[in-house]
C-alpha cells in the first residue's frame, strides 16, 4: 500500500484550496477556499448549506439564545437564533423579518406590567396577542408559512 502525503488539494484551474488536511488529521472540504464541512475530534462543523431528505439527530441540538438590543423597533430575526429573550424599557414595536419556513422562540419580558409591544401583521393562536406578564417573562412561538406570520402564547412563566 502506499502512502500519498499533502496538506491542501486545488483544482488545477484555480488557486483555492478544495481540501486541506491538517497534522492532527483533520480535513476540511471548502468552496471558493471557504470550509463548508470539517472534522474535528469529536465529530463535524457544517457552516452554511440546506440539508435534503431526512436528517436524524441522535443527541441534543444546542441553540444560541440571542438577548436582543432594547430599542423603539425590533426586527424579529431567527436568523439571530431560534430563542431570542427581550426585556422591554418601555412600549415598543416589533417588525416581521422571517421568512418561510423560518420559526423562533421569543421571551418577552415588560418590565412594567403597562408596557406593551406592538406586532406586525400576523395570525395569533386564540384570535388575539397575548397580555404581556410584566415582571414574568412570557414566552411566544413564532412561524411563518409563505407569507403568513403566526404567533402562539405558550404562557408566562414564572
Amino acid at each position: 500500500m502506499s502512502t500519498i502525503k499533502v496538506q491542501d488539494i486545488q483544482h488545477t484551474s484555480n488557486s483555492n484550496d478544495a481540501i486541506s488536511l491538517a497534522s492532527d488529521s483533520s480535513v476540511s472540504l471548502k468552496h471558493s477556499g471557504s470550509a463548508k464541512l470539517a472534522t474535528t475530534a469529536t465529530g463535524i462543523t457544517a457552516t452554511g448549506g440546506t440539508f435534503t431528505g431526512s436528517v436524524v439527530f441522535e443527541d441534543a441540538i444546542n441553540e444560541n439564545v440571542f438577548d436582543i438590543t432594547d430599542d423603539s423597533s425590533v426586527a424579529l430575526d431567527p436568523d439571530n437564533g431560534m430563542v431570542q429573550t427581550w426585556t422591554l424599557g418601555a412600549n415598543r414595536i416589533a417588525t416581521d423579518s422571517l421568512t418561510t419556513g423560518q420559526s423562533m422562540l421569543l421571551i418577552v419580558t415588560a418590565s412594567s406590567s403597562n408596557y406593551t409591544l406592538t406586532w406586525p401583521t400576523m395570525k395569533w393562536r386564540g384570535g388575539s396577542a397575548p397580555t404581556l406578564g410584566g415582571a414574568n417573562a412570557t414566552a411566544i412561538e413564532l412561524f411563518k408559512v409563505g407569507s403568513q406570520l403566526y404567533g402562539a402564547t405558550v404562557g408566562d412563566l414564572s
